[in-house]
């Protein structure tokens, strides 16, 4: 199973701050708690065993001189 990940309110507003919001902003005490629940609902996908599976698909480029170029 997964090491255990929990937000701290300090490291959100961390993030927060390097992603460019205004941490002084009463919408963060909004935005704390639903990114929390966001996180908890991603947890689950560490319990998914993927040992095997192929993508459904994968990018590949445009071979070159087939955009027109």
């Amino acid at each position: 199973m997964a090491q255990e990940f929990s937000l701290s309110r300090e490291a959100f507003l961390h993030l927060a701050a390097e992603a460019g919001l205004d941490v002084s902003s009463p919408h963060m005490d909004e935005l704390f708690p639903y990114v929390e629940a966001q996180l908890a609902g991603l947890r689950s996908l560490h319990d998914i065993d993927v040992t095997g599976a192929e993508p459904d698909m994968a990018f590949q480029p445009a071979p070159e001189g087939r955009d027109g170029k």
